[in-house]
């Protein structure tokens, strides 16, 4: 103890420290002999060096598990670019003279000997299962899809489970370099949502078990849908009118034939209610609202008939706004602007009852009715409630640009006065 008090009174603890401060790397490497893990990274003016580093306890081996967590993560490219290149269902990963025009995706699971997620399945698809989840739904059957990569110094860019990252939309490849490109020092995962989209949809909802699980865990999120579960209105007539406002709208849509689910959902009025509604019983064998079989069937034959794409951004956008309803409307909502065009118009007063429809930040706000009901009352948290705003925003624009993109890239030319 003595001898510690007697260190912190004297220098020598500043300048080690403001050493290990100003050049981590370069203090890390002095301590290495020569020929045992070399890594690869970028220093102050930008060039590539190899540092050495070499670890004989197992402390050392920890920060050495930290420093190429580190390194894997920081920016490691120059230039950024879009490519034409085939579906990532002909993927030529068994070439060995392919791998070096691929780079592995930094933000891969086992960078730093864990998973990415939880709750991720490690299987790599199929190509047969690939081609028919990733073929958007929405393309003309004699018009053939180009696919775009995206670029990293000339080498294409692959997900985290190793398929080379190739999606059908010139605009959605543009947007993914552009996410890429914005990364300044080290990569942000969070700033890059489109990406993490795409990966999502490619690793993950082209495996058929996967896709299962989540045609279920979407059905659940259907049995306790927020929008479902309105305030009394003579015990809140101001949350009251809140939900009316954004999910009144919603409801009616649902209502329709065509686009939403062909009656309206079950409905509880007051938290006794939703709680009485909501119990699971001898005769209701699952828990939530005892919504119709029409709307049940309507909506699990919708989620089938989803491509990955599609998919992935209903999964998004109903996690979010933990509400199917809302999550149908968006996505429906891309299908309405198609089929103003693609149609004679005869449907066009329908279309436009879709709440949502060219209204995106409409969606966001009724995804969050009782949460900005509370900051009324209380006020906001600044470091909690932004950010829960500024999330829930770019998490439901990330999952509409991304259909928008796939879906007017791949329409049938028409004509549009």
């Amino acid at each position: 103890m003595k001898a510690a008090e007697k260190l912190l009174r004297s220098g020598a603890w500043k300048r080690c420290k403001a050493s290990h401060v100003a050049r981590p790397r370069q203090a890390v490497a002095r301590l290495a002999p020569a020929g045992s893990l070399s890594i690869m990274h970028f220093s102050s003016n930008k060039a590539i060096e190899k540092r050495n580093f070499h670890s004989t306890t197992h402390a050392q081996a920890k920060n050495l598990s930290r420093d190429t967590r580190m390194a894997g993560r920081r920016r490691f490219y120059k230039d950024v670019g879009i490519k034409p290149i085939s579906p990532p269902w002909t993927d030529f990963v068994d070439d060995p003279l392919a791998q070096n025009q691929t780079v592995d995706n930094p933000i891969s699971a086992g960078v730093d000997g864990t998973k990415s997620a939880t709750n991720i399945s490690l299987q790599k698809p199929t190509q047969k299962s690939l081609e028919m989840y990733l073929t958007p739904s929405q393309s003309d059957s004699t018009k053939e899809i180009q696919w775009y990569g995206v670029t990293l110094d000339g080498r294409l860019l692959k997900t985290p489970m190793g398929t080379t990252l190739s999606v059908p939309s010139l605009p959605l490849a543009l947007s993914i370099a552009s996410e890429w490109d914005d990364q300044e020092h080290s990569i942000q995962p969070a700033q890059m949502p489109l990406m993490t989209l795409v990966c999502t949809t490619i690793d993950q909802f082209t495996i058929p078990s996967v896709r299962d699980a989540i045609i279920q865990d979407l059905l659940r999120y259907l049995r306790n849908d927020t929008t479902c579960y309105w305030a009394d209105a003579t015990e809140d007539r101001i949350l009251y009118r809140k939900q009316s406002k954004f999910w009144k709208d919603l409801h009616e849509w649902i209502d329709c034939e065509k686009k939403g689910l062909g009656e309206k959902p079950a409905v509880a009025m007051g938290a006794g209610e939703g709680l009485i509604m909501s119990r699971r019983r001898e005769q209701k064998t699952f828990a939530g609202l005892p919504h119709s079989d029409v709307v049940m069937d309507n909506a699990e034959k919708f989620l089938q008939g989803c491509d990955s794409w599609t998919l992935t951004a209903m999964q998004s956008v109903t996690m979010e706004a933990k509400s199917f309803l809302v999550g149908l409307a968006v996505v429906r909502g891309v299908d309405g602007w198609l089929d103003l065009l693609l149609e004679d118009g005869e449907d066009k007063e329908q279309q436009k009852k879709n709440p949502f429809w060219k209204d995106t930040k409409k969606a966001v706000m009724a995804s969050r009715v009782e949460e900005e009901f509370q900051i009324d009352n209380w006020g906001l948290v600044e470091g909690g409630h932004d950010y829960d705003r500024l999330n829930c925003s770019i998490q439901i624009h990330a999952a509409t640009s991304l259909l928008q993109c796939i879906a007017f890239e791949n329409a049938c030319d028409v004509n549009v006065e």
